[in-house]
């Protein structure tokens, strides 16, 4: 019986286009000035402690992810998974790309910066699916979720939702510690939230057939 395999090259031009609208997208729901995506608010909130663009912080809080599961795991984290650290690159450039183009221009009424956070939720709830679909490497907060499960033997969605709630409670900390306010956590984070997985719910089965594809 004759085996089919994926190829590789379209696998990696799938995972850079989901990389490419997941950061597009974070950069939307940023941009509309009404709070980051959980994923997002650590990075975020350190954009105002250091030089580091979004994009650079987002690469650095990853890169802790990517050790993490490493430590976690020991042996039995799979070396290929440290190309962990070229798909958060990736991301990180494109979030910093998005960033310049959403700002060229923001809605100014309030109406307008929540249908920037919503269109920003789908794209990135898009280009999730699509690295779903591409099934090559983990994004390392995914990676972490997926190791902490092992570990653990938790189930995956509720160890995500504590993660993410985590991420969020750590940037709420930091930015009330160091900047005495609030930044990047406001109603569009929860919004976002549940737009993304929202939106992830009928994306995942509409974009499959780009499965097919990969086996042409």
């Amino acid at each position: 019986m004759r085996h089919y395999h994926p190829n590789l090259l379209r696998q990696c031009l799938l995972l850079a286009a989901g990389l490419a609208l997941a950061g597009l997208g974070v950069a939307l729901i940023t941009r509309a000035g009404l709070g980051t995506s959980p994923i997002s608010s650590l990075p975020y909130v350190f954009t105002f402690l250091t030089p580091l663009t979004f994009g650079a912080a987002t690469f650095a809080v990853n890169l802790l992810f990517v050790l993490a599961q490493a430590l976690l795991l020991g042996r039995a984290f799979p070396a290929v998974q440290y190309g962990q650290l070229g798909v958060v690159l990736l991301f990180g450039l494109f979030i910093d790309l998005g960033m310049w183009v959403g700002g060229l221009w923001v809605p100014t009424a309030y109406w307008g910066r929540m249908a920037e956070v919503l269109l920003g939720s789908v794209v990135q709830a898009a280009g999730i699916a699509l690295q779903i679909h591409a099934d090559l490497l983990f994004n390392p907060g995914e990676g972490l979720v997926k190791a902490l499960c092992r570990v653990t033997r938790a189930r995956f969605a509720w160890t995500k939702l504590g993660f993410d709630v985590s991420l969020v409670l750590l940037a709420l900390a930091l930015s009330l510690a160091a900047l005495h306010t609030i930044r990047g956590l406001r109603e569009g984070t929860l919004v976002a939230a549940f737009a993304v997985g929202l939106s992830l719910h009928w994306l995942v089965p509409l974009l499959r057939p780009t499965r097919r594809w990969l086996f042409g």
